[in-house]
């Protein structure tokens, strides 16, 4: 039977072959056929796994397999029920992960959860009635996992314990399950040791009693329960192996002993286990101590990875005009285009899937453009071609750059300026090829911000960058002697500089109101919100002020010298008509008293951008409004005038003449020369594209191991030998069929360099449904076979951006009512409910309402169901906190929650933290703080003392204390989901003594990562590029540690059931230690300095 014949079978053939290998033995296999099978499951007969998306099973000794689902969806964790006959697995297919379940030999998959928090399927109970999976809806707040259990036939959820589990099994007996607890937030990360790592638990969900297997910080996964014993994957020699822990004799034991790459996934039946490594598929036989690997080669259709033609157009980026405004140049999907303002069409300029072409400008002469490219597959280099894009391209190598920004070329068309990875300046002479590094820049957050400006007559190049005081300067470097000069003071910060086309003046904003912003990465950065003012420079000393005063005087016109001179040379024929070519003279001495502030209100600018002759555009930022106000200012009226709003990304041509800028979300062209920009020409963007998937993943493979090369903090790595990397992850590449399947390899990639924030997120997954789900914003439980309301989440008095549906003004809606219908159709306790929600998401919705769990005699009310009630139920759990505290201290502490070190953070500190200052003492909470800055803001204010005392005039007033704020002693609670910047908050919070840390061993994700730029499918990575010491004691700060408590407190599973929570508890407990007897100070007694003055 020939391929043809075999595919129109509709059934694929695998080929296995099984080899058998030493037990404990590390082995290398020439083996072939295809890799990348992931998240295997076996039956007694069968095997299932993962591959390009979708779910695949086979049998056991090899022979005919199928392929149980063909969607763009992204399917995942596939698990036998006992019987083998069902799959249950997940998939986004709904717009969010739901349980579906499928039969063994083939069908149409069943949804059977509905919940828009998603459900990752875990396995399934012992008599197979049941499937057990990890769901993070109805917490708070933040979400984290439990597992739940749903019917297959009814598909009603039950919590099966209040304990966190991200993952789990159950035992034989299906009354205890072996836990893992936290899910990670990078679980690719090898070698980690922090607060996420948690022990496995055995959990008897009956009484709640738990025992904790041993673990010491070791990342112990995929748990699973055979006979006596837990089997499970650990990485406490550094490479995850397989593991075993007996129940009864309590012994803990290694089965492999496999070096460098990891066991991925795990999974058994009876005697047999199953996992995934190197991107294949190994049984291993616990009887007679023998591993199989499976080889398989795999025949199928993935049109989601196949070649054809895409609209690009929605991905345009690096946008700027041609010199005379006709043409605009683009970068999209890794190439360069270039669109007709008006007439003609798009051209794609480079056409190449197997490299990301970006930076494009246009000379300034118009005949041809650049870009840069990594064409070679090793580095990028700068690329010359014509403007037609029919010639082959001309590569020059930019030597040590492994990247270019902001290119800019010259007027002249003889250089071009960019700035590199490493934030070098350099200048590329296209004659000799030449590149000189001209100057530094001041940190490496610098990159990709540094413009780069040159002069009329590209004699000279301006820039700012930032010193050593985190204010940027102005620089002029001079193409004549290779000198920089600084032209602006330190004492303000300074950027933007421009020429304006006069060749006399030059611009460019600052502030001196920056203070505290410029310590851009602690808290109180965020206090600060400077206003910039714009300034004009006279280049030469003896020109005359721009705001020279006007006054309209008559006088006889005098014939000049230079009149007459002139006259003459026009009467002569044919000579001198070529003016003299314009130069910028500057003359630096006393060049600051030349310096003048323009006649503008200070803003908060962006940028400052010439114009025509005497011509500069600001764009201003407003308070609420999307994009930049673009304002107009010309030296001959010298008003500002409002040119056009709601802009981004603006580009002015070189001659001045022509803007372009994306308004509301269209490119549009606009004349420079008018006072409005509003009647400009709307370009329309059509990009198409023959996109190569597979070509295109290649490149982004590719550059995603140079990348975090290129761009890590430490230039060692770690220790991490990056070619060694390369070539265990490259040969991975051809098979992979989804972006799920790319984001899985880079995902292991990064995790090779064995440190937090190193992410991987986004890209071109194939289209799948939005979901539509609608929440009610409550607790609901099955109660006489109806739904019940079991809590409402109301708004808070004092919160009003929140409210919940069922509590709304006017709806005859409570606590303990029953839902006994959804938009006419009756709803019992035997069916789902957010199956009914389905389709119900900001619409109205009537919902049958009674006090008595029957239909009859209900009553109609209309709600608009909302799409996530988190924010709802966090603002919950913190009053719920608050008033905990209160309660239990009788009214003398108050409650701060800090969600993150970000915005938010900053905001709800202030909003709860002076609200309270009348407390004597506080609680802080920092569970749950999902990072952001380094705080000095929030503990410099919690370490201050009592100072003075105000009098207070009313009748009886209290005096005031003086500083505001909560002066009285403080706890932090912490635990494993705070890190990055929750690592860094407890760990200054007992750095600077402001008192004890109560909970669990933070994240220890301590470094700062950052998204340079994107892949070619609109993809990213972080790569971590500052690292956070303690200069102290010279120690890096709880990278890959965490922070740990002074006092440790387990949210225990017996307290959870109560609804307790013990940390809370005994954060109450130890500052009521610390309190004593309440203090009121009063005002002294008056003192009568007035008595030696009495009047006789």
């Amino acid at each position: 039977m020939n391929q043809l014949d075999s595919l129109k079978q509709g059934n694929l053939k695998l080929l296995f072959t099984l080899i058998a290998i030493p037990f404990l033995a590390i082995v290398t296999l020439e083996a072939q056929g295809t890799r990348l099978l992931r998240q295997p499951d076996i039956s007694s007969s069968h095997i299932t796994y993962v591959y390009g998306g979708d779910i695949w099973m086979s049998h056991i000794n090899g022979g005919e397999a199928k392929r149980i689902t063909s969607t763009q969806a992204v399917e995942s964790n596939p698990y036998f029920s006992p019987d083998g006959n069902w799959i249950a697995f997940s998939s986004n297919r709904t717009g969010y992960q739901s349980v579906f379940v499928v039969p063994a030999e083939g069908g149409e998959a069943k949804q059977i959860t509905w919940h828009p928090s998603g459900s990752l399927v875990r396995g399934w109970s012992n008599d197979g009635s049941r499937i057990l999976y990890a769901s993070n809806r109805d917490t708070a707040p933040s979400p984290y996992n439990r597992l739940w259990t749903t019917g297959v036939t009814e598909n009603i959820p039950s919590l099966v314990h209040p304990q966190w589990g991200f993952d789990g099994a159950f035992a034989p007996d299906g009354e205890h399950l072996i836990i893992d607890r936290v899910s990670r937030w990078d679980s690719e990360w090898r070698g980690y040791r922090g607060g996420q790592n948690t022990p496995l638990i055995i959990l008897n969900t009956s009484t709640s009693k738990e025992e904790l297997l041993p673990n010491e910080s070791a990342t112990d996964i995929q748990p699973l329960w055979l006979g006596d014993v837990v089997y499970f994957i650990s990485d406490r020699d550094l490479v995850s192996n397989i593991w075993s822990y007996n129940t009864k004799t309590k012994e803990l034991q290694q089965i492999t002993e496999f070096k460098g790459a990891d066991v991925k996934w795990l999974a058994g039946n009876e005697n047999t286990l199953a996992y995934e490594r190197e991107g294949y598929l190994h049984l291993l036989d616990l009887n007679t101590k023998t591993t199989k690997q499976l080889q398989i080669d795999i025949i199928g259709d993935f049109p989601w990875a196949a070649t054809q033609w895409e609209d690009v157009s929605s991905s345009a980026s690096a946008v700027s005009l041609s010199p005379n405004g006709k043409r605009m140049i683009v970068e999209s999907r890794g190439d360069i285009f270039t669109v007709p303002v008006e007439f003609g069409d798009s051209r794609n300029i480079t056409e190449t899937a197997n490299a990301a072409d970006r930076a494009p400008i246009w000379s300034p002469k118009g005949n041809q453009l650049a870009w840069f490219s990594d064409i070679n597959g090793k580095e990028y280099s700068l690329m010359l071609a014509s403007q037609d894009g029919l010639e082959i391209p001309t590569s020059i190598a930019i030597g040590e750059s492994k990247m270019a920004w902001d290119p800019s070329w010259s007027p002249d068309a003889k250089y071009i300026a960019f700035v590199d990875d490493d934030v070098r300046l350099r200048v590329l002479n296209l004659e000799t090829k030449a590149i000189q590094t001209i100057d530094v820049g001041g940190t490496n957050i610098e990159r990709g911000s540094i413009t780069l400006n040159w002069s009329p007559d590209s004699n000279w190049l301006a820039y700012a960058k930032a010193g050593s005081n985190n204010f940027r300067q102005i620089f002029i470097w001079s193409v004549k002697d290779g000198q920089k000069r600084a032209i602006t003071d330190v004492f303000a910060d300074s950027f933007s500089p421009a020429w304006d086309l006069n060749h006399k003046q030059f611009y460019f904003l600052a502030s001196t109101e920056v203070a505290l912003g410029s310590g851009w990465a602690n808290t109180s950065s965020m206090s600060a919100s400077p206003s910039y003012a714009a300034y004009i420079v006279n280049l030469q000393q003896d020109d005359p002020s721009p705001f020279k005063p006007k006054s309209d005087e008559e006088a006889p016109e005098k014939e000049t010298d230079e009149k007459k001179d002139s006259d003459k040379k026009k009467n002569k024929k044919g000579k001198d008509e070529k003016a003299t070519k314009k130069t910028v003279k500057i003359d630096f001495e006393n060049l600051s008293r030349r310096t003048l502030s323009l006649p503008v209100p200070e803003r908060e600018y962006s940028f400052i951008a010439s114009g025509p002759e005497g011509a500069v555009f600001l764009g201003e930022s407003l308070p609420n409004e999307k994009g930049l106000a673009l304002k107009k200012f010309t030296l001959e009226d010298q008003k500002i005038k409002n040119f056009i709003s709601s802009v981004e990304k603006v580009s002015i041509t070189g001659n001045g003449e022509h803007l372009l800028a994306n308004v509301k979300g269209q490119w549009n062209v606009m004349d420079t020369k008018g006072d409005s920009g509003e009647k400009g020409k709307t370009v329309k963007v059509d990009l198409q594209m023959k996109l190569d998937r597979s070509m295109e993943w290649k490149q982004i493979f590719e550059e995603a191991w140079r990348y975090e090369r290129d761009y890590f903090y430490d230039p060692n790595l770690h220790g991490r030998d990056w070619n060694s990397v390369y070539e265990r992850y490259a040969p991975l590449v051809p098979f992979i069929k989804h972006r799920a399947d790319l984001t899985y390899v880079l995902d292991q990639v990064n995790g090779e360099l064995s440190v937090g924030h190193s992410f991987v997120f986004g890209g071109d997954y194939p289209e799948v449904a939005d979901s539509k789900m609608g929440m009610l914003g409550a607790d609901m439980m099955v109660e006489n076979n109806r739904w019940k309301i079991k809590r409402m989440y109301t708004t808070e008095s004092w919160n009003p951006g929140l409210s919940g549906p069922l509590d709304a003004p006017g709806l005859n809606i409570k606590n303990d009512y029953y839902i006994v219908g959804i938009n006419g159709d009756e709803l019992k306790g035997t069916e789902n409910i957010y199956k009914y929600l389905d389709g119900t998401a900001d619409k109205q919705t009537v919902v049958h309402i009674n006090s008595e769990p029957t239909f009859e005699g209900t009553w109609k009310e209309i709600i608009k169901p909302i799409k996530s009630e988190n924010s709802l139920r966090q603002r919950t759990w913190v009053e719920d906190n608050r008033r905990m505290v209160d309660s239990l201290s009788n009214g003398r502490l108050g409650y701060v929650w800090v969600p993150n070190t970000a915005g938010q953070g900053y905001v709800s500190f202030n909003r709860y933290y002076f609200a309270q200052q009348d407390k004597e003492g506080a609680v802080i909470d920092e569970r749950f703080n999902g990072g952001g800055l380094l705080d000095d803001y929030m503990v410099d204010l919690m370490t201050r003392s009592l100072r003075a005392g105000l009098t207070n005039e009313v009748p009886n007033g209290k005096p005031m204390q003086l500083p505001a704020g909560i002066l009285g002693p403080k706890v932090l609670l912490i635990n494993e989901m705070a890190g990055s910047g929750g690592d860094f908050f407890p760990w200054v919070f007992r750095q600077q003594q402001a008192g004890k840390l109560i909970g669990k061993r933070t994240w220890g994700g301590l470094v700062k990562s950052s998204v340079h730029y994107s892949l070619a499918d609109g993809g990213a990575l972080t790569a971590p590029d500052n690292a956070v010491f303690d200069p102290i004691t010279n120690k890096w700060i709880a990278e890959n540690v965490g922070v740990a408590p002074d006092i440790e407190v387990r949210q225990d599973a017996l307290s959870l059931s109560k609804g307790k929570d013990p940390q809370l508890e005994r954060a109450v407990q130890e500052l009521l230690k610390q309190l004593g007897p309440k203090i009121n100070f009063t005002p002294p007694k008056f003192l009568t300095p007035a008595t030696g003055n009495k009047s006789n």
